[in-house]
């Protein structure tokens, strides 16, 4: 049987693509794409439709609205009608199914997905309307037996044959008395063979026996069985009804038999299924949410408990996955976001389950566990699976997980506990290297506590003025000249006293402080250059770290350009440095951020380089000025020919992209002639001296004779 599919999207795109997945379901389905739904509604008025899949954004209407206008048809309530949609609030699924949406699909949509869904629909939708036409006619060609043939029976009769719901009776050995012949057409056989048959001779044996059990209770109970439901096949299609059991008396009130009557929910039910299923999954993935992992834990800690046997809980978070959204956009987002999903349910066994509880973050439950030993081999396993290239539209993307481990109940018997356990564990494998697993320990618990007592005190020290900027010189390789200053941040604790950045960084950057302390920064270098200039000192340029988390903000580009513009800094006064880890995010708001910086006369330099994430091209694409050696390449120079050759063709790399080199961490002057050597243009270190307090500047800087240069004392 030919089935017709009308496909109503405004992107062209999607038309095409979803008429190729209805071209790849077989010669016996075809499409009827719409650009307009305006049009497709007017094409709806004078022909029919066998599916409907709509987009739920487009300009005339929403898919909702479309679907509420075509049931508000009288021939329009049948149809079946997928929505497809990329938005992932529950809202929007509510009020599309409270439309009249049979079912949805997560856009983008796979040919697999998409096929699956739309033949169970048109198979259910076709058993449906062959079912009322097979009792229809049956009832017009037929007279249904035990008629008498009078004009008032024969109409009963026929009024209860043309009613599209099962109808039958039965005696109290469960011989049919009677059956109307929209029953009759979803057994496939003809009426007036079915009655005098046993159930047992007539119904799939489970249905059979379930309907024995409700009649026995009935005959001998002589109470009715309201309201249950109940599963038909028919031509391998499913169908649930709704169904009603009430007892058949004669004139004495003797329970003679059974009359059910049943009434076909099968749209309905999906409906309720979809509302089930929106409460309790996430929509992008279809794994259970934190709602159903919440009830999974609960049992999973009672099963626990009752067995003596032992669980794990794992959290699960993609390393770096802003960054491919940042860069690929939200779309390639999503589809690597349910492919991983799908890589980890399928590593999996069947006791085991999976959960989306966040943007990138998974959670697993894993059960009857004998030893660490087995969860150990099951997070290498998850970290092989979600390893594997991802291909997202014309390329490969690769991406790595940190896992975090709580043992249940060996860490803990409280579901809430157990996440927040396995959270720290996720964090200390994440700031361990990443792509890596760790099992909660108690010492992971201090380190929280400490970290939450920082937090705190950091809070204090942007209220109370306890920050402060050192500068360390950066000098001219050749001449030793004072060229530069680095901006230092440190903590005059009140308890603890000078901390250094090492010993809250982490915390600030985990808490959302780093952007407070960032502007703190900021201001504070642009205003001492302003005093420093008020003295009549005009300081070398002042070097000050911006963190990837500042950058995030899109308001940072202009909040520097502020500072600047207050405190009238010149160009080239103001360095900003910038790690690594930024130049993962190639963003074109990054990139504009950037290069505003760079035009307004700030320079940009990279911070670290070498140890993150080099790359040619995002050394072609950055617009910086300066490029830091890392100083680990500098402790080894002297005894390593392998780091001397890396800073030297670094040196030249740097040169060929017009940008000057400054090497950190110099010790020794042994080091200051090899990095001379190599062609580093500026050195920064120990050897040249150590951090200073703005009181030392004051007193350690002066102009040097008949020149514009500085040095120090």
């Amino acid at each position: 049987m030919h089935a017709r599919i009308v496909i109503v999207d405004d992107r062209s795109t999607n038309l095409r693509i979803y008429a190729q997945f209805v071209a790849m379901m077989g010669p016996n389905f075809t499409s009827v794409c719409f650009q307009s739904a305006n049009k497709a509604l007017e094409w709806l008025e004078t022909e029919t439709a066998d599916l409907l899949i709509v987009d739920y954004r487009m300009p005339e209407m929403t898919g909702a609205d479309f679907i509420r206008k075509f049931r508000s048809r009288p021939d329009g309530h049948a149809t079946p009608a997928i929505i497809i949609t990329a938005r992932q609030d529950r809202e929007v699924r509510i009020a599309a199914l409270d439309a009249g949406a049979t079912d949805f699909l997560q856009s983008p949509v796979t040919d697999k997905e998409f096929r699956e869904r739309a033949i169970l629909l048109i198979a259910q939708h076709r058993k449906r309307v062959e079912l009322e036409n097979r009792s229809t006619s049956s009832s017009s060609t037929s007279s249904p037996a035990g008629s008498s043939g009078g004009n008032g029976k024969s109409m009963l009769e026929q009024i209860i044959d043309t009613t599209p719901i099962l109808i039958n009776a039965t005696d109290r050995n469960g011989k049919i008395l009677f059956i109307n012949s929209y029953q009759s057409a979803l057994l496939g056989q003809d009426m007036d063979s079915l009655v005098g048959k046993s159930i047992s001779d007539v119904f799939e044996p489970h249905l059979a026996q379930r309907e024995e059990r409700r009649n026995a209770i009935i005959v001998e109970g002589a109470q009715s069985i309201p309201n249950y439901e109940e599963v038909y096949h028919s031509d391998g299609v499913q169908l649930t009804f709704h169904c009603n059991k009430s007892p058949l008396h004669n004139k004495d009130g003797q329970v003679i038999g059974v009359l059910t009557s049943a009434v076909d929910i099968t749209a309905r039910k999906f409906a309720e299924e979809h509302r089930a299923h929106l409460a309790l999954h996430d929509m992008l993935t279809g794994l259970p949410n934190r709602a159903l992992l919440a009830e999974n834990m609960r049992q999973t800690i009672e099963e626990c408990a009752a067995t003596n046997s032992k669980a794990a809980l794992l959290l699960v978070d993609l390393d770096r996955f802003k960054v491919i959204n940042d860069t690929r956009g939200h779309q390639a987002g999503d589809i690597l976001l349910r492919q991983v999903a799908e890589r980890i349910n399928g590593a999996l066994d069947s006791n085991e389950i999976a959960a989306r509880i966040g943007g990138d973050e998974f959670a697993v439950i894993i059960r009857n566990i004998e030893s660490p030993d087995d969860v150990s081999h099951k997070c290498l396993s998850l970290l092989g699976q979600i390893g594997k290239p991802y291909s997202i539209g014309d390329s490969d993307q690769l991406i790595g997980a940190s896992i975090g481990i709580a043992l249940i109940p060996d860490d803990s018997d409280s579901a809430d506990e157990l996440l927040r356990l396995a959270d720290l564990a996720m964090y200390e494998a994440k700031t361990s290297g990443r792509n890596r697993h760790c099992f909660f320990s108690p010492k992971l618990n201090q380190i929280a506590q400490f970290n939450a007592g920082v937090e705190a005190d950091l809070r204090s020290a942007l209220e109370n003025d306890e920050f402060v900027l050192e500068y360390q010189p950066i000098v001219d390789a050749t001449t030793s000249e004072l060229t530069g200053l680095e901006a230092l941040l440190r903590w005059q604790h009140p308890k603890r006293g000078r901390l250094m950045p090492s010993d809250f960084m982490r915390v600030a950057n985990d808490s959302g402080l780093i952007g407070r302390i960032g502007s703190w920064v900021i201001g504070t270098a642009c205003r001492q250059i302003a005093e420093f200039r008020e003295q009549g000192i005009e300081l070398p340029h002042i070097a000050v770290n911006v963190s990837p988390r500042q950058f995030q903000s899109n308001n940072m580009c202009d909040e520097i350009l502020a500072e600047t513009q207050k405190y009238d800094i010149q160009p080239g006064q103001l360095v900003v440095e910038i790690t690594e880890e930024l130049l993962l995010d190639q963003s074109q708001a990054l990139m504009d951020q950037l290069h505003a910086l760079r035009n307004s006369g700030i320079e940009l330099s990279i911070d670290d380089f070498g140890t993150g994430y080099s790359s040619l091209q995002y050394l072609r694409d950055l617009p910086a000025n300066r490029l830091k050696i890392d100083q680990t390449f500098i402790s080894r120079i002297e005894s390593s020919s392998v780091d001397r050759a890396i800073i030297s063709t670094i040196a030249h790399l740097a040169h060929a992209l017009d940008m000057r080199v400054v090497a950190e961490g110099v010790e020794t002057e042994t080091q200051h002639m090899l990095l001379r050597a190599a062609g580093c243009d500026e050195l920064q270190g120990y050897l040249f001296g150590r951090a200073l307090s703005v009181e030392q500047l004051y007193d350690r800087i002066v102009p040097v004779k008949g020149s514009q240069k500085r040095q120090l004392k």
